[in-house]
């Protein structure tokens, strides 16, 4: 009796454990059965080696779906068209973007998805398709390689301008830039010797002007000397002058005196004066007429006969 029940426990526990590998296999291999998927499709151009049949589905670095097939577009031998299983919450917009990427060297590939604003709309289905189609993008290695085109292209340009350049009719042309070149560097060659002369006769006449400069501070000391004298002989004009209203106020008497008295011998003395200039200015007219008078005299007339 004790034989049947130990065998109906260990028939017991191969089920169970049995039923549990199964469910984890399942597990495993579809995923979690309460998660719900949407299927895209995305049409890439390019080679898509390294990737394969359920390699992860990316955005922005978080795991979201699974690549569920891989295989020529019908359509267009030309594209490769996978077909995406993406978390049904996950908002894929209009501006979504798949490219594809590979993780390190190892050469492994998935599909990551990129851009996606909030303000976009959602990715629909269009009409006559089976699935939402998401724009590919270059991937890395697509951009490097196009990159890589592109500068070989301009290498080749350049070596064919550089050949261009340096046949005979290049040559002859550098040369004569080379024989240019070094005309105008003698130029200027000339040009700094006659400026360095420039700047010598400049210092020269700056060594000069301050050598003046010296000599003149005696003379403006004089100047300042001669209207200090001045300014000294106003103030005693003035006071000669206010002495001399003093002395108006002071003696009316003596103002008549100087009015009867001194006064017309002064309008004298002015007369004389003024005859004395005209005949001073007689003198230097004849003198500046014939300077020889100031030597020789003036010229005696020889009388006539009968005179």
């Amino acid at each position: 009796m004790e034989r049947k029940i130990n065998y109906a426990i260990v028939g017991l526990f191969v089920l169970l454990l049995g039923g549990a590998w199964l469910g984890i296999s399942l597990w495993l291999t579809l995923g979690d059965f309460r998660t719900e998927y949407t299927t895209y499709r995305v049409f890439m151009k390019e080679s898509v080696s390294g990737l394969y049949v359920d390699a992860p589905v990316k955005y922005r670095g978080v795991e979201i779906g699974k690549v569920r097939q891989i295989e020529l577009n019908p359509a267009n031998p030309e594209e490769v068209r996978l077909t995406l299983d993406i978390q049904s919450s996950v908002p894929i917009k209009v501006d979504t973007i798949a490219v594809l990427t590979v993780q390190g060297l190892t050469g492994i590939a998935f599909v990551d998805l990129t851009g996606g604003s909030q303000s976009a709309a959602m990715l629909q289905v269009e009409e006559g398709a089976e699935y939402p189609v998401i724009p590919s993008g270059p991937s890395f290695f697509a951009r490097l390689d196009t990159f890589g085109m592109e500068l070989l292209a301009n290498l080749n340009t350049l070596a064919n301008r550089l050949g261009e350049l340096l046949d005979e009719e290049g040559r002859r042309k550098i040369r004569d830039i080379l024989e240019n070149s070094r005309q105008v560097s003698a130029v200027f060659a000339r040009q700094n010797m006659e400026l360095e002369q420039t700047i010598q006769n400049a210092s020269k006449l700056f060594a000069d002007g301050a050598e003046a400069a010296a000599q003149f501070q005696p003379l403006l000391a004089q100047v300042e000397t001669t209207a200090g004298a001045f300014e000294e002989m106003a103030n005693q004009i003035a006071e000669a002058s206010a002495s001399i209203n003093r002395f108006v106020q002071g003696s009316e008497t003596g103002m008549q005196q100087f009015t009867q008295q001194t006064l017309p011998e002064v309008g004298e003395l002015v007369s004389e004066l003024r005859r004395l200039a005209d005949t001073m200015q007689d003198i230097g007219e004849k003198l500046e007429d014939d300077p020889s008078l100031l030597i020789y005299g003036r010229e005696q007339v020889i009388p006539g006969p009968g005179e």
